[in-house]
């Protein structure tokens, strides 16, 4: 899966089933080259002109529960 396929899919909280974002970004070990979280923006995936800063999650790869074709499930944030 490309990144810019994960950035349009909703990110879920398994247990309240709240909707926590899109991904915006992704945090990578410098050593590793693998991806160790990724940054969750509450209003949308893009930001615009106007709006104000919006609030961030940082979910760990780990508490990644599901990808799914439209969604990804979260176990904990």
């Amino acid at each position: 899966m490309k990144f810019s396929d994960a950035q349009q899919k909703e990110v879920i909280e398994a247990k309240s089933g709240q909707l926590l974002g899109y991904i915006v970004d992704a945090e990578i070990d410098k050593d590793t080259g693998f991806i160790i979280s990724f940054i969750v923006e509450e209003n949308g995936a893009y930001p615009t002109f106007f709006n104000k800063k919006r609030e961030t999650k940082k979910i760990a790869v780990q508490n990644i529960a599901i990808i799914g074709k439209d969604v990804i499930i979260v176990s904990k944030i």
